[in-house]
């Protein structure tokens, strides 16, 4: 499976240093106020990508370690620590379910828009609580729709990148974290306006394939249907599309 990911990312690893949602000051800004880092802290960033989160914590925290399975996306992260001169950011090629740190390593934890590709759930959380320290929180952002209409958009996510295994609504999440030993302080999911062509292109996805997924948007019915309210607005089709906002509590 993660030579499935690396296959996928690989090709399309520049995409993401500049895609809309993975690097805007706003979507950064909501890491920051979820994460709550502090001058001392050693921070860890898992799937990290090109390093937009990693970059955002860094001027917060003393050194950033971000962590991702995919080299090309390392080499995009690390031609933008010179570009922008950042001192305090390490990059380590590895899994977010076998992490290759001790216990008790990180004062923070992160995750965003990443583990709804990962195949063990479970493993991936059991990682986190190890390798964060006790009294110290994790923040965990991915793609998290209500059940009805994640049920329409798993067709599109796994025919747009074929990486993609599930998204967890935000009582699933709950309910994981809960069993790896975490308190949960906070969750909720975030509605966004989503831009359906970008988020195509982001993937490269072949035009004719990108227009058969957004029929299927667009025929959506009953529940899944109010919930995704799909739209054209200038010919571009908009649909809503949400992200779990969580942040959890390792009890000392």
């Amino acid at each position: 499976m993660p030579e499935d990911v690396r296959s996928r990312f690989a090709p399309v690893a520049a995409n993401y240093a500049t895609a809309k949602f993975h690097s805007s000051s706003e979507r950064l800004q909501e890491v920051l106020e979820l994460a709550r880092p502090k001058p001392g802290d050693l921070a860890l960033d898992v799937a990290t990508g090109t390093g937009n989160t990693a970059f955002a914590l860094a001027p917060y925290v003393r050194r950033v370690v971000g962590l991702d399975l995919t080299t090309e996306m390392l080499a995009q992260a690390r031609r933008l620590t010179e570009e922008r001169d950042v001192k305090n950011v390490d990059w380590v090629l590895g899994d977010a379910a076998r992490l290759p740190f001790q216990d008790d390593t990180f004062d923070l934890y992160t995750v965003r828009a990443a583990p709804h590709h990962f195949p063990d759930v479970d493993a991936f959380l059991e990682e986190a609580f190890r390798v964060l320290k006790p009294n110290r929180d994790a923040a965990f952002i991915d793609c998290s729709p209500p059940a009805e209409a994640r049920e329409v958009l798993h067709e599109v996510e796994v025919r747009r990148d074929p990486s993609h295994v599930r998204s967890m609504t935000v009582e699933e999440w709950v309910g994981r974290l809960e069993r790896a030993g975490f308190e949960v302080e906070l969750a909720s999911a975030r509605e966004l306006d989503w831009d359906y062509d970008e988020w195509m292109r982001n993937m490269a996805v072949a035009p004719a394939l990108a227009e058969e997924l957004a029929g299927v948007i667009e025929s959506a019915e009953g529940e899944a249907r109010t919930q995704l309210h799909p739209e054209r607005r200038e010919g571009r089709l908009r649909h809503a599309y949400w992200h779990c906002l969580i942040r959890a509590h390792k009890r000392g």
